[in-house]
């Protein structure tokens, strides 16, 4: 990692969530703090990751005499050569990112940054994650509708799947992990994020609850969240669904919502 002179280097900050579950407002939030830069979703870790997570890719560079850490050392470079880059013409000394896909390729991160990064992830209530899915017909689904499943139950399961690759990875990591509900985020941020901020070991700053005072970089997130002055409570939209439906798809993913205690 780029060494900044005689400054102590924090480590990296990932947000991670499923889709439609406040990572946009999270990476708003943490872009206001004035230590942290937290670009729009960069996505670009999404593809350099497969080359790590394809047996192929590896033999091919072994048969070259190159070893796994030789390969993790390179991505690690490449991978900062940005984030650092981005955060010095933002003069700020610390960087974070936003890019949900990448809570599929967390463990290939982890490894990339010798396992010197924190994360913050962040959950919501399944139906509402699964009624906003469905009104913005978000790509993410297309493997679960494939085989003609009605949208309501896919959305549903992408969000059961994604919070377990979430919550598996937090009991990996450990301390190295804080997880925030939306809910919560939303309705008591006052008391919410100084924990977040102190969980970075960064200090506390009452101007960042109006995060959108700040200007942020525009790209790869829902445009809808410029719209806000301020952090506000956005639930409880799947109650428009009939009652019927709400019951069918709580019980798709019983589990889970009882995992993160969530009910109807």
């Amino acid at each position: 990692m780029l060494k900044r002179d005689e400054k102590e280097v924090k480590p990296p900050i990932f947000v991670l969530g499923c889709q439609r579950s406040g990572t946009t407002l999270l990476r708003r939030i943490l872009d206001s703090h004035p230590n942290i830069v937290c670009p729009p979703e960069s996505v670009f870790l999404e593809e350099l990751s497969k080359v790590y997570e394809t047996e192929r890719s590896i033999a091919g560079l072994e048969s070259m005499g190159f070893s796994e850490e030789d390969i993790l050392e390179q991505m690690r470079m490449f991978t900062t050569f940005f984030f650092e880059g981005y955060a010095k013409s933002k003069s700020k000394p610390r960087w974070a990112d936003k890019t949900c896909p990448y809570l599929n390729h967390v463990n290939t991160i982890d490894s990339v940054f010798k396992q010197e990064v924190v994360y913050i992830g962040i959950v919501r209530h399944g139906l509402d994650v699964a009624y906003s899915l469905c009104d913005l017909n978000m790509g993410v689904l297309k493997p679960y509708i494939a085989d003609g499943t009605d949208k309501k139950i896919a959305a549903i399961q992408f969000w059961k799947d994604q919070n377990m690759k979430l919550l598996d990875f937090r009991d990996k990591v450990k301390d190295r992990f804080y997880l925030v509900k939306y809910e919560d985020l939303t309705t008591k941020p006052e008391s919410i994020l100084p924990a977040i901020f102190k969980f970075l070991d960064e200090p506390w700053d009452n101007k960042i609850l109006n995060y959108n005072d700040f200007e942020h970089d525009p790209g790869f997130e829902d445009p809808k969240i410029a719209n806000y002055d301020k952090i506000q409570p956005n639930f409880g939209n799947y109650k428009k669904w009939p009652i019927s439906t709400q019951r069918r798809l709580y019980q798709t993913a019983l589990m889970m919502f009882k995992r993160l205690g969530y009910t109807i």
